[in-house]
């Protein structure tokens, strides 16, 4: 190479930006997790907040009060209309005293809630009431250590009598020092020696409780003089430092055994980030034994006692994990030791505990990385970060100083890098980089700063080169989109064709390349190659691909990333999933999100000193718990900088930090700190649900029988995370395995038997630590048929019972002998009835044999008549067209009337079964009685019977099937004609009835006998005396005609005397 002048080295070196990360960095560290209206919150001005003693987190907002478990809110509002509403709209504090009742500091008053009763008491202002509360604003309150409530208000300091349940009051006293500087009570707090301190409008107070002492701090006091008067807050650390908050003079830090104060102002230059950004500060609260948190109007700070440094958090508009709003109103630690941030926007939460550190991309600030999208990570040995980006260059992170280098390509400068996509970084020895990028290989001087250019040209497979890997032998191998290089030890570069060629594969786009402890490397291809192992020695090459065919093999053919563990595995990372491979066995164990992974498409891999892959995806991070054979997943409330990452970025160093690049930034973190924090607090069980009731959580419950459905919910107060909390119950006495529920926090059980049951639920955290386990006792009571009196009364009845058969024994011994002086009296009777019944049987004999006879005459007709015809056809006679018109005449009418008969027996069977339906309609009964009449009139008279047809109306509509009616009528007119002789009269009429309709048909015949009269609709009973045998017939017509009548809900009579002629009635209903 070229020797460059002294002023182009310069030019170099400009063109490295250099600047300041320190804070941005720092800054970043944090996400921030919201909660607003849009999640249940009440309103989102957040002014106060608390954590119960059962691990329920409560917010106090502008509107009302909220009761928080991770899942859901809970609200308290005000509301004159009911006697079990809070005091005021507006929460200023909340706290808890012993017994577990939640105190309320509202605008219009005070309020208690018992928890265990759930009533509510309001302690209102009444200037006639001298042992009531001083006002009705109240600000604050306090539980001091020996378990009293202090109440702040705006017209003086309240002590809580709870025996008397009255208010002590302490007051401003212009002729008394010893009084109260103000009665505008703004903060209270305890410090170590028991004093309480009280901030108000006018000054700083400390009062002891022993000799009601009280000390004043002012502005313009001699010892110890405040920045300001208007005190905001007050917070005494566990050093006994009094951190005071205050409305125009910034932070002051008040040290008594010192007897001095520190002031923290902002100063109003804008450049200095290491200082308060407001002095409207009005909330403080310890993050840790070396920091506090600080609110101001203009952001949160969090202040180290060692550095003596502030660092600010303000909002981003580009990063919805920053500060939702700079405006900051209230800040709680809670058991866990999440920061919970209130403010006009609503809540704020974070971790400062958080496993993973990230470093973002912030396009709102000058100093900040070239790029969002980081594609390759490095640490050196002197603990510089490199890190390549997607358009920006190569970036250098000195973590210790907090300064960052970029280094871009400059198309008039050789000795600059060759382009700024840069995909992978790594480095064998601590005095060069390599760098891959889409137009060929970078190596950087660490010393003079210069960049040197690798080309095709050079013995290069391919410009856009992508993966760089180092083996045992230090030689450098380098994959590219189109096939695999080696650079050796003595820097010839060498393009490996051959592994191509031999194995026959097309897909020369290189992604991975790892070497196993036999020294063969195994190679992975981005597109359809699979992996390929390579023996350089032997020249060998074996390709391994997926295939439907075998299930043992790999998932996707598109391989990311191929590590090996301690034990000679293999763990490839693919765009479906993980696959582990034993070399051994060649046997493929595939993981995919059915199996728990968080993403199908893993990007990058690495293994940590247990063993265990570590895999990122584009849904958060993945941890393989090889143990327990269990993953554990990580997103972005974890603290990773987006759950997106990228391909070739990852990185683990010597001391076996884990470095992961994604899509805006890059995340980092040691394996081995994830379960040092083994705080897990146990599951709160919430309530019980059963019938529609709610019963709120108490350890022993109680249930009727009848209440034996019922769920169970719960929750784990550790807030971080609660969508990847995971909980396991079980119902002791009923189920025999633990119920895995992921992250449902309810049970669900139904038709439990009466018992005792112990329900048991544990949970376990994103560290995968299990909590202890919860009871819950649960007695389903008997039902009171099954309970110890019920048992009682029973043995009563049963005794009861025997004396009552055994004197029932003796009654029926004497009824016995009167029963068989009846039965034998019965038997004489029975005799009639059984010859009744033989008559019956006749009766039936007699029907079928009619009813063969009908069926047999009209078949026997077109038989015959079929016969003449054919015997014409074969003596080729031929037949006049009236004679034949005849007998296919009379062969159709016989053929109607054995499908009338037919039809008869079918209908009666049908209705006698259930399974006949009737077609219903609006029809005039008048015009269709008189129609079917007309229409039989030709036919009645031919027989030398005379028709009358007299209806009383001229038109009645009704609802019937009119084809069942014209079936009806038509029967009762057939029977009269068949049973009435040459120069009889049938008469038929129609009367209106008002709600019905009666049809009656009568004739001049033979009449029926009376005592034949309830047997006529019968049809195995043979009512007509033995003359009328001569007109034939099967019976069917008249049962028929009943049934049908029945079907529509009407009745048939019948009036006839034998020798006098019959009439038949039928009256139907107007409506169906």
């Amino acid at each position: 190479m070229r020797k460059k002048s002294s002023l182009f080295i310069l030019s170099v070196i400009i063109f490295s930006i250099l600047f300041t990360f320190n804070v941005e960095a720092k800054e970043k560290n944090i996400n921030f997790k919201s909660i607003t209206i849009e999640n249940g919150l009440s309103q989102n001005s957040v002014s106060a907040i608390f954590q119960d003693s059962e691990g329920y987190m409560w917010f106090g907002t502008a509107d009302g009060l909220n009761k928080y478990d991770g899942y859901s809110f809970e609200s308290y509002k005000f509301d004159k209309r009911s006697k079990n509403g809070i005091a005021g709209s507006y929460i200023a504090d909340i706290t808890e005293d012993l017994k577990g009742n939640i105190w309320i500091a509202t605008s219009k008053g005070l309020s208690k809630i018992d928890k265990k009763n759930q009533v509510i008491k309001n302690y209102f202002y009444d200037e006639n009431n001298l042992s009531g509360i001083s006002h009705y604003n109240i600000w604050n309150l306090l539980i001091d250590s020996k378990g009293n409530l202090w109440v702040g208000t705006e017209n003086g300091l309240n002590l809580y009598d709870e025996q008397k349940d009255m208010f002590i009051k302490f007051c401003n006293n212009k002729e008394n020092e010893n009084s109260l500087s103000d009665n505008f009570i703004l903060s209270l707090d305890e410090d170590e020696n028991g004093l309480i301190w009280i901030g108000t409008k006018k000054g700083l107070n400390s009062l002891n409780i022993n000799d009601k002492k009280i000390t004043r701090y002012f502005k313009d006091s001699e010892i110890m003089p405040l920045s300001d008067d208007y005190i905001f807050n007050v917070y005494c650390d566990k050093n006994n430092i009094i951190w005071i908050a205050t409305k125009f003079g910034g932070l002051n830090k008040l040290d008594l055994k010192k007897e001095q104060v520190e002031y923290y102002v902002n100063d109003g230059d804008e450049d200095n980030k290491k200082q308060i950004p407001s002095n409207y500060v009005r909330c403080i609260k310890a993050m840790s034994d070396n920091e506090i948190l600080i609110g101001t109007d203009n952001g949160l700070c969090r202040y180290n006692h060692k550095t003596n440094e502030f660092i600010t958090f303000t909002h981003n508009i580009y990063d919805n994990q920053s500060i939702i709003n700079n405006n900051i109103l209230s800040i709680f630690k809670d058991k866990s030791g999440i920061i919970w941030i209130g403010t006009y926007d609503g809540i704020n939460m974070f971790n400062p505990n958080t496993f993973f550190t990230s470093y973002k991309f912030n396009p709102t600030i000058e100093k900040t990385f070239s790029d969002k999208s980081i594609m390759g990570i490095y640490e050196d040995d002197d603990g510089l970060i490199w890190f390549g980006t997607i358009s920006g260059g190569l970036n250098c992170l000195n973590r210790k100083t907090g300064e960052v280098k970029i280094y871009k390509h400059n198309p008039n400068n050789d000795n600059s890098i060759s382009n700024n996509e840069i995909w992978h970084v790594n480095a064998n020895n601590n005095d060069e980089i390599w760098i891959s990028t889409s137009d060929g290989l970078n190596k950087f001087d660490k010393k003079t700063e210069k960049f040197t250019r690798y080309y095709i040209q050079d013995g290069l497979s391919s410009n856009e080169t992508r993966y760089i890997y180092f083996d045992s032998k230090d030689n450098m191998w380098i994959g590219s989109r189109n096939g695999l290089t080696c650079r050796d030890k003595n820097g010839t570069f060498k393009e490996e064709k051959e592994i191509f060629k031999k194995g026959g594969l097309t897909d020369e786009f290189i992604t991975s390349i790892y070497e196993d402890d036999k020294g063969e490397l195994w190679i992975g291809a981005a597109l359809n190659g699979g992996i390929i192992k390579y023996n350089r020695e032997k020249g060998t090459v074996k390709n391994y691909t997926s295939h439907i065919i075998d299930g043992n093999c790999l998932s996707m053919n598109s391989v990311k990333c191929i590590r090996g563990d301690s034990t000679g595995n293999l763990w490839i990372a693919t765009n479906y999933g993980l696959n582990k491979f034993n070399p051994k066995t060649e046997e493929f164990t595939v993981y995919t999100e059915n199996e728990g992974l968080s993403n199908n498409f893993v990007y990058g891999l690495l293994i940590d000193e247990e063993q265990n892959p570590w895999m990122s995806t584009n849904n958060g991070i993945s941890k393989l718990d090889i143990k327990q054979n269990k993953f554990l997943k990580f997103n972005v409330t974890d603290g990773l900088q987006s759950n997106e990452f990228n391909s070739y970025s990852m990185f683990k160093s010597k001391s076996g930090e884990m470095f992961f690049g994604g899509i805006n930034g890059f995340s980092t973190f040691y394996p081995k700190n994830l379960n040092q924090d083994n705080y897990i607090p146990k599951v709160v069980i919430k309530e019980v649900l059963f019938n529609g009731n709610i019963l709120k959580y108490n350890k022993n419950i109680t249930l009727k029988y009848n209440e034996n459905h019922f769920n169970v919910e719960f929750f784990l107060p550790e807030y971080n995370n609660t969508s990847k909390t995971e909980y396991c119950y079980k119902l002791n006495g009923f189920d025999k395995e633990w119920v895995y529920c992921k992250n449902r926090n309810y049970g669900n059980y139904t038709n439990i038997p009466p018992g005792k049951y112990v329900f048991t639920v544990k949970a376990r955290n994103t560290a995968g630590i299990w909590s202890e386990e919860t009871k819950l006792s649960i007695n389903i009571m008997n039902p009171p048929w099954r309970t110890p009196i019920a048992y009682l009364i029973y043995i009563l009845i049963l005794t009861l019972l025997i004396y009552i058969i055994w004197n029932y024994v003796n009654i029926l011994e004497k009824m016995v002998h009167q029963r068989t002086f009846e039965l034998n009296t019965k038997l004489k009777e029975n005799k009639k009835l059984y010859d009744k019944l033989i008559e019956t049987e006749r009766y039936k004999n007699n029907y079928f044999i009619n009813l063969s006879h009908e069926l047999r005459t009209p078949l026997n007709v077109v038989m015959s008549t079929l016969q003449l015809l054919n015997r014409f056809t074969i003596d080729k006679i031929t037949i006049q067209n009236e004679k034949m018109i005849y007998y296919l005449d009379v062969m159709t009418k016989n053929s109607n009337r054995l499908l009338r008969l037919i039809n008869n027996i079918i209908d009666t069977s049908k209705i006698d079964s259930g399974s006949y339906k009737i077609h219903i309609q609006k029809v005039d009964i008048v015009y269709l009685v008189e129609e079917l009449a007309l229409s039989m009139k030709e036919f009645i008279e031919d027989k030398g019977i005379e028709l009358i047809i007299d209806p009383e109306i001229e038109e009645k509509i009704i609802e019937c099937d009119p084809s069942d009616i014209e079936r009806c009528i038509i029967n009762l007119i057939g029977n009269s004609v068949k049973f009435t002789n040459r120069g009889g009269l049938i008469e038929i009429r129609i009367f209106d009835n008002g709600d019905t309709v009666s049809i009656s048909v009568r004739d001049t015949g033979v009449g029926i006998d009376k005592q034949n009269h309830e047997s006529i609709f019968n049809r195995f009973s043979q009512a007509y005396d033995k003359s009328s045998e001569e007109h034939g017939g099967s019976g069917l017509g008249l049962t028929l005609t009943m049934q049908l009548i029945k079907l529509h809900k009407g009745t048939i009579e019948l009036k006839s005397e034998l020798g006098k002629g019959s009439e038949f009635i039928i009256t139907l209903p107007l409506y169906q």
